[in-house]
């Protein structure tokens, strides 16, 4: 345990501030679900909420908005849930906000989706023998039994979804009550449009030429993301280019198994600090992802001005106009479908429709701000403290 527990349990009953304990297990410096919850955190701490993080030992204290982190042993699924919910009633924490799958907390954002939606997919991709083996993991199977657990008829959690996606595989695979989930897209901060001369800088800085065409990928799990499709995607259109082409060539921020061959059309970043400069940098993005209930990268990319090539089993190509925010693949192994969106897109940012794309990119990534995802998730938090408000009077 990182922080004294009893001092916040008494500061909240002193002053009268809502605590809100967040949980989330293990942390990746890189993750888009841990660059989102500290975000969030941050806005509620602003807001005057007292804001705790209920994880394990991965959590630097640093990382987390106030300080205040309470870590447990990294054991199964089951064992950490019940540590939360204990933690929860000793403490007197108003209400847990979870990101992993808690049965009984008060609101869970499903940002990992539905497991059951992921392994459908991921089964489109695998021989029989390892679809039946996959079925019998024992941690596919435990996350299958929170999920029931958590999305049972009676429970009464509130459920955010990232997604319309999400949202409607939550009422496919399960009997939960559909007036329990609220939609709200992810949310990024104010990107700074960089001046040329500052976008030339920021090129410099990852050793980018000044002729150089960047596809950027960004994030881990590299297989689900496609990171593979990606790749053959940059190969196949470079091998059509013509002599006075600008060069292309595929940017990979993000940890990951790299391939044993080596391809020239190919750069690996590893995990980036400066992620704002690097989207600045770049001229085009691509996720050819599996399944992604709503990339965070996506949005960060749209906001930099990046046009998005991604799937429809992104959750969020549903805020993509096809042909002005970016380009959508139904099929995410259809690697002749995205190299066409990236001849299509090389063409569009090297004609006088540059900029104009790329303030079309910008505005849409704007309106996702993480402000608006901060007021909408206010709400939601709102509700559940009337919530525990009405079931304290009713017992």
């Amino acid at each position: 345990m990182v922080c004294d527990m009893k001092t916040i349990s008494s500061t909240h009953q002193e002053h009268n501030v809502t605590t809100v304990g967040f949980v989330r297990r293990g942390y990746s410096a890189a993750g888009g679900a841990e660059a989102y919850l500290k975000r969030l955190a941050a806005g509620l701490l602003a807001r005057g909420y007292r804001v705790v993080l209920l994880g394990t030992g991965a959590w630097p204290v640093e990382a987390w908005p106030g300080g205040e982190v309470v870590t447990f042993a990294n054991r199964s699924l089951h064992e950490f849930s019940k540590q939360v919910l204990e933690s929860k009633k000793k403490y007197n924490l108003d209400l847990l906000f979870s990101l992993e799958r808690v049965p009984g907390c008060d609101i869970f954002r499903a940002g990992d989706g539905v497991h059951a939606a992921w392994l459908e997919h991921r089964k489109k991709r695998e021989s029989f023998l390892k679809r039946w083996f996959s079925s019998w993991m024992p941690r596919h199977r435990a996350i299958m039994a929170m999920e029931r657990q958590l999305f049972a008829p009676q429970a009464s959690t509130l459920i955010i979804a990232n997604s319309e996606m999400v949202a409607q595989e939550i009422e496919r695979y399960f009997s939960f009550p559909k007036a329990q989930v609220r939609v709200i897209p992810n949310g990024v901060p104010p990107v700074k449009e960089l001046t040329q001369e500052e976008r030339r800088g920021a090129r410099e800085i990852f050793g980018i030429g000044e002729r150089e065409f960047v596809v950027l990928f960004v994030g881990s799990g590299w297989r689900r993301k496609g990171l593979k499709i990606a790749m053959d995607a940059v190969e196949k259109r470079i091998s059509t280019q013509q002599a006075h082409d600008r060069p292309m060539r595929l940017y990979v921020a993000g940890r990951g198994r790299r391939p044993s061959t080596p391809s020239k059309a190919v750069r690996f970043l590893g995990p980036v600090k400066k992620m704002e400069l690097l989207y600045s940098a770049a001229d085009l993005f691509i996720l050819p992802t599996l399944y992604d209930p709503f990339s965070n990268a996506s949005l960060e990319a749209l906001a930099a001005g990046l046009p998005v090539m991604t799937t429809r089993s992104n959750g969020s190509s549903e805020i993509i106009e096809d042909g002005v925010h970016g380009s959508l693949v139904d099929d995410p192994s259809d690697v002749d479908a995205f190299a066409r969106a990236i001849s299509f897109w090389n063409e569009r940012l090297n004609s006088d429709d540059a900029t104009k794309t790329r303030e079309a990119c910008r505005r849409l990534g704007a309106f996702f701000s993480m402000e608006r995802n901060i007021e909408s998730t206010l709400e939601v938090l709102e509700e559940a403290l009337v919530k525990r408000s009405v079931a304290k009077v009713s017992h």
